[in-house]
């Protein structure tokens, strides 16, 4: 029975969340815009390994996409805390539309190769480093006050869904339809989120009034992280699972085929597996009423470690199968918390600035991580890889841990 009321009370929540008409217009669009944008990385993947049939290009194509946020990720968190969020999105949900349909009409053409893809992946990584900020630092702006932290589990459970569930679909599309049907369907995703954006109306104010230089105001975003011990850990932990532990959905067309020997359906399996353990540890996620702090993120880090342990060793593809699905809850569970301990520990003229650092870790890291083991998996093989990145990450984790207990004004 106390199951069933909590049950319910969680479901009550995300409703009445979900009903405010702004937020829910926006989840709405969003959602569907990040299943594109997922679905497109998969086909891109998928396309660099039918190209060169290499982990190591798989990596680099990884990282063509992702490591751009490093260079504009800050710039995009500062416009975020200095100009209008949602104009800002919208910009960029338009140039990220005409590089889908790019890629869409160079795919069905059949004039692209492995330069002109790493060229496109690039570009697409320099716009999502402008867009992503101002998109995390919007959430608290859509909702009352008292709603806060169930919208921003909303948000951070939308996103790390929709990075399963897209490649989830890829993967049926690419085997089915092909990889240009795919990027075209990618395309038709932003349409929705760039009519939900015109709708939109913020609550309170979103400016920085800061009148510090551009300059300036990026350092600050910097010095309220390194100052604060309790961000500094936070921090340190996410940057060592997205380089040692996350890089596992970059790395599945090389699982599916180059050790299973499954091909597109075998990445269309193993895909969908990932996306049906992210849904439910995003409803899990989505109906905690506590809050989730750095001890519990770090365990559910923890039991991805040990699950990539075990993938790692699995003898047969359908034993390979359920891991991989339990990752995709430890994937999601770990992300909606860090990303809800992100925006509540970030003042709200600081949040574009800190969310920028944030989808650096969420998206570069996973970039430089795929790069590092995709060539280290080209000399040893993809197994003893992903196990040696489980382990590294044990190891880091409990030497932060240590480190933090020492100090007095850790968490």
């Amino acid at each position: 029975m106390t199951l069933r009321l909590a049950v319910r009370g969680g479901l009550n929540q995300i409703g009445a969340t979900l009903r405010e008409t702004t937020f829910g217009r926006y989840v709405a669009g969003n959602a569907i815009s990040l299943v594109g944008n997922w679905m497109q990385r998969t086909a891109v993947g998928w396309l660099a390994w039918d190209l060169t049939g290499s982990v190591a290009w798989l990596g680099i194509v990884a990282f063509s996409d992702l490591f751009p946020t490093l260079i504009m990720g800050p710039i995009g968190g500062v416009l975020a805390d200095r100009h209008d969020r949602v104009r800002q999105i919208f910009a960029c949900q338009t140039a990220l539309l005409l590089v889908a349909v790019a890629l869409w009409l160079l795919t069905a053409a059949d004039m692209v190769g492995i330069a002109g893809l790493l060229a496109i992946t690039t570009l697409h990584g320099l716009i999502v480093g402008l867009n992503q900020p101002a998109r995390l630092a919007l959430v608290p702006s859509l909702v009352a006050p008292d709603r806060l932290r169930t919208a921003i589990a909303i948000n951070s459970i939308v996103f790390n869904t929709a990075r399963f569930i897209g490649p989830a679909v890829a993967g049926l599309l690419i085997a089915t339809a092909g990889l240009d049907w795919t990027f075209f369907a990618n395309a038709l995703s932003y349409l929705p989120f760039l009519v939900a954006l015109t709708t939109l109306r913020p609550i309170g104010e979103q400016r920085s009034k800061s009148r510090a230089s551009f300059i300036g105001q990026l350092a600050e975003g910097l010095r309220f992280v390194a100052a604060e011990p309790s961000m500094r850990l936070l921090f340190a932990l996410v940057i060592a699972a997205a380089l040692l532990l996350r890089p596992l959905g970059e790395l599945l067309p090389a699982l599916a085929d180059g050790v299973f020997a499954r091909g597109a359906t075998g990445l269309a399996t193993l895909s969908a597996a990932l996306g049906a353990g992210a849904v439910a540890g995003g409803i899990v996620m989505a109906m905690r009423r506590e809050a989730l702090g750095v001890d519990g993120m770090t365990a559910w880090f923890g039991a991805l470690a040990v699950l990539l342990l075990l993938l790692s060793a699995a003898p047969a593809f359908w034993t390979a199968l359920p891991l991989v699905g339990a990752c995709g809850f430890c994937l999601i569970a770990s992300g909606v918390a860090a990303q809800t301990l992100m925006q509540e520990r970030s003042p709200p003229d600081l949040r574009g600035r800190v969310m920028s650092l944030f989808g650096i870790t969420f998206r570069a890291g996973p970039a430089v991580g795929a790069l590092i083991l995709g060539f280290l998996a080209d000399l040893i093989g993809l197994r003893p890889a992903l196990a040696l990145g489980a382990l590294t990450f044990v190891a880091a984790a409990l030497a932060l841990r240590h480190h933090a207990t020492r100090t007095p004004s850790g968490p």
